[in-house]
C-alpha cells in the first residue's frame, strides 16, 4: 500500500514529492542539421544500394533528381571540398559514372559474386565452397509497402513546421541508435526524407519477437504501415533521429541530454484465473535498461505475477530522476490499484504492487496529465 494518499494530481505536484523529480545530467555534444550533407549522404546510400551512381533514367523521377543534383556538386568545387568528409566510397576520387560498389543484399551476393572483392581471391575461394548446400527461399508473409496517402494536407503543416524548427535549432538531428527510440508522433530521416510516426500499434509476439505496426507518413506524401524492427533497421543503416522540440520537452529538458531510463506499460499474459479474470489490468513501472531486458526473467518475478507479460508503451525519460517519476504515477493511479492477494509458486502469499485496474484511455490520460505538470 501506498504511505501517502493525495486526493488529486495538483495536491501531488504541489507535494514536496517533485522537489527531485528532475535533475541536471551531463549534456551530450549538439549535432546541427544539414541540409546539404543530408542529400548528399541521400546519394551515397543510393550508390551503396544499387551499386553505381544514379543516373538520369526517364523512368525514374527520383533517381533523376539524384543524379542531377551529383552533376551540380560535382560543378563545384567549394561543394566538393565541404562534403569530402562524407565520402566515403570515393564519388569524388573517380570521373563521373565509374564508381562502383558490388551491390550485397543476401549471403548468396557474397558467394556468387561480392566475394572476391570483399576478402580477395584467395580467401573467398578457400572458404566458400556452397556446391553442396541446396537453395532456400523464404518470403516474408506481410510486406509493408507505401502508398499514396489520400489526406496528406492534414500532415503537410506537420512537415513544414518540423522543417522550420530544424532550421530554428530547437529540433536537432542526431544519431539512430535502436528501436528503443522510435515514439509516436516523432520525426526521422530516412535515406534523405524526412518522415512522421503518428501511432505505434499494440507489441505483439511476431515470429517469436516482439514487434509492432506503425503508421508513418513520409514527406513525399505517402504512407506506410511498416513493423517497428523493419523501420529500427532502416533507419540505423540509412537513418537518423529528429529530436522533439525543445520549448516541449518535460521540464525543459533538451533532448541531447543522457537519457535516465523507461517508463513502461505492461498488460499481464498470465493463466492464474484470479489474474487473467480481470479486464483492464496494468503495470505501471520504471527501468533504467531497456523494457525488454527487464522483463525478460517475468516468469520467475514475484513483481510480474510470475507471469510473462507484453509491452503496451514506453516513454523515454530524459534528465530526470526516473524512480520519482514513477512514484508520482503510482500516486496518482492509488485509487486504481489492483486490490487481490495472490499465492505464488512457492506457496507464499504476495500482494501485487504497481498494478492498476483501469483503462488505458483513463491510464493514458493520468500519465499526460502528469507529463504535462511537471512540464509547468
Amino acid at each position: 500500500m501506498v504511505a501517502n494518499r493525495y486526493r488529486s494530481i495538483d495536491e501531488i505536484i504541489e507535494s514536496s514529492l517533485f522537489d527531485e523529480i528532475t535533475a541536471p545530467s551531463k549534456s551530450a555534444p549538439k549535432v546541427q542539421y544539414d541540409l546539404e550533407a543530408e542529400r548528399f549522404l541521400e546519394i551515397v546510400d543510393f550508390v551503396k544500394e544499387n551499386g553505381r551512381e544514379p543516373e538520369k533514367v526517364p523512368t525514374d523521377l527520383a533517381e533523376r533528381r539524384l543524379a542531377s543534383r551529383l552533376i551540380g556538386i560535382r560543378k563545384n568545387p567549394e561543394r566538393m571540398e565541404y562534403l569530402k568528409q562524407y565520402d566515403d566510397i570515393g564519388l569524388f576520387d573517380k570521373n563521373p559514372g565509374e564508381t562502383k560498389i558490388p551491390k550485397i543484399s543476401s549471403i548468396e551476393d557474397i558467394l556468387n559474386s561480392g566475394s572476391s572483392e570483399l576478402l580477395g581471391d584467395d580467401l573467398a575461394s578457400s572458404i566458400f565452397d556452397t556446391s553442396t548446400l541446396p537453395k532456400v527461399t523464404t518470403m516474408p508473409e506481410y510486406v509493408a509497402k507505401r502508398k499514396k496517402i489520400k489526406n496528406f494536407d492534414e500532415y503537410e503543416l506537420l512537415f513544414k513546421k518540423c522543417q522550420k524548427e530544424i532550421t530554428e535549432g530547437k529540433r536537432k538531428i542526431v544519431p539512430f541508435k535502436n528501436e528503443q527510440d522510435i515514439h509516436p508522433n516523432s520525426f526521422y530521416i530516412l535515406k534523405g526524407v524526412l518522415l512522421f510516426v503518428e501511432s505505434v500499434g499494440e507489441r505483439k509476439k511476431i515470429k517469436g519477437k516482439t514487434n509492432a505496426r506503425l503508421h508513418c507518413i513520409f514527406e513525399n506524401g505517402t504512407e506506410s504501415d511498416m513493423l517497428l524492427r523493419s523501420l529500427a533497421a532502416e533507419l540505423y543503416k540509412h537513418g537518423r533521429r529528429v529530436t522533439d522540440n525543445e520549448d516541449t520537452l518535460l521540464d525543459h529538458v533538451r533532448e541531447d541530454d543522457i537519457s535516465t531510463g523507461f517508463i513502461y506499460v505492461l498488460r499481464s499474459l498470465s493463466t492464474n484465473p484470479q489474474i487473467a479474470s480481470i479486464k483492464d489490468l496494468y503495470k505501471v513501472g520504471f527501468t533504467k535498461d531497456s523494457v525488454e531486458k527487464r522483463i525478460s526473467n517475468a516468469e520467475n518475478e514475484s513483481t510480474y505475477l510470475y507471469a510473462p507479460v507484453e509491452i503496451v508503451t514506453t516513454y523515454q525519460v530524459y534528465n530526470m530522476n526516473g524512480r520519482k517519476f514513477e512514484t508520482t504515477m503510482h500516486h496518482a493511479l492509488a485509487n486504481y490499484n489492483l486490490d487481490v492477494l495472490i499465492q505464488g509458486p512457492n506457496g507464499k502469499m504476495l500482494v501485487p504492487k504497481e498494478w492498476f485496474v483501469v483503462s488505458l484511455e483513463k491510464l493514458q490520460e493520468v500519465i499526460n496529465e502528469v507529463v504535462m505538470r511537471v512540464n509547468l
